[in-house]
């Protein structure tokens, strides 16, 4: 990986967190803020691989962690699995396409919603998401969909990724 795409990478990872905690990280959906840092995640995944997809996760975790009252720490972990299972449901036996993109990326995000109440059940806390699992699901559903659609692609271009040039983590299983 060059200097130029590792400095875009982290540009890029700045630019989702400052975009979380703008205003339109206020806009809620069904009484739901959107997340846009799992969405990052799985797009990360996706695009980069599942090694990207991990460490992409865990950074963007610690940020919304920072932005969060759960206990620190637990979005990393969720973030992180998340983006590495999106890497690695790529690596597998499934086609390129943007299809396969979006639904992979609707399933991570709204797999790391339910995983994240988990987590949080597990620990004994009580969240918000006890109350709006079912509108946070398919507010974080939609916004998996939006990434692969729209921002995956332009991602994409900005990093340079053609088919022939995918990151070695995506070339063999």
């Amino acid at each position: 990986m060059t200097f130029s795409r590792v400095i875009k990478l982290i540009l890029l990872v700045l630019t989702f967190g400052v975009l979380q905690r703008s205003q339109l990280g206020t806009v809620t959906l069904s009484g739901v803020h959107p997340d846009f840092l799992i969405a990052a995640t799985v797009m990360f995944g996706l695009i980069e691989g599942r090694e990207a997809g991990a460490v992409a996760g865990f950074v963007l975790g610690l940020m919304a962690d920072s932005f969060t009252t759960v206990p620190f720490g637990v979005s990393s972990l969720v973030y992180a699995s998340m983006g590495y299972l999106a890497g690695m449901l790529e690596v597998t036996s499934l086609p390129e396409s943007r299809v396969v993109d979006v639904l992979v990326g609707a399933a991570c995000t709204g797999g790391g919603e339910v995983l994240l109440y988990a987590v949080l059940k597990v620990l004994g806390l009580h969240s918000i998401l006890e109350q709006r699992l079912v509108s946070a699901v398919m507010v974080q559903l939609a916004m998996g969909v939006l990434f692969a659609l729209i921002l995956a692609p332009l991602v994409k271009r900005l990093l340079r990724i053609g088919v022939e040039e995918r990151p070695p983590s995506r070339r063999a299983f």
